[in-house]
């Protein structure tokens, strides 16, 4: 079971990266145009500044899964290196349970905040609920992940490496 959810986050993550691509590819070339109508034709663009942040928070919460699953967050682990290996299995898997419960409030109140946004951008045309609508599908792909990144852990502090849980059904 474990290796077919891996599976379907493995290609969830490889949408996420040609998504990433997508949004950065755009942010710089947003910035790039915004500067040579700013300092070039002294005509800025104020849609430009406005797009390219809300291009990066959208970037930013589609990152956040991909950091999770690879363990890549900035972290004290000081004290995680004086531990035995099967310790840190726990710790880590008891940081994404935390992680999943966290996310899930986060998600309730992004959806709340989505229901109440009633203004619009300044100078484009859209709703801020459209922009707010990262932080809930941010939370669910943290979620996603960090069961994976849970149960991965707590096999490996049982004993069973993931490879094993094949074998075992799990």
């Amino acid at each position: 079971m474990l290796t077919y959810y891996t599976r379907f986050l493995d290609g969830v993550q490889r949408v996420i990266k040609v998504l990433e691509i997508i949004l950065l590819a755009a942010i710089t070339l947003i910035m790039v145009y915004q500067c040579m109508m700013r300092y070039i034709f002294q005509n800025a663009q104020p849609w430009c500044e406005e797009l390219a942040l809300y291009l990066s928070i959208y970037s930013i919460f589609l990152g956040i899964p991909i950091a999770v699953r690879r363990d890549s967050h900035l972290q004290v682990d000081f004290l995680l290196a004086f531990m035995s290996k099967k310790i840190r299995y726990l710790i880590s898997a008891i940081s994404s349970v935390a992680a999943i419960v966290f996310m899930l409030v986060f998600c309730y109140y992004g959806l709340s905040l989505i229901q109440h946004a009633t203004s619009a951008s300044t100078t484009l045309p859209l709703k801020m609920r459209d922009i707010y609508y990262s932080f809930p599908v941010g939370a669910v792909l943290v979620i996603l992940f960090s069961v994976e990144v849970a149960v991965k852990n707590f096999l490996n502090f049982l004993g069973k490496s993931p490879a094993d849980s094949k074998r075992e059904g799990v």
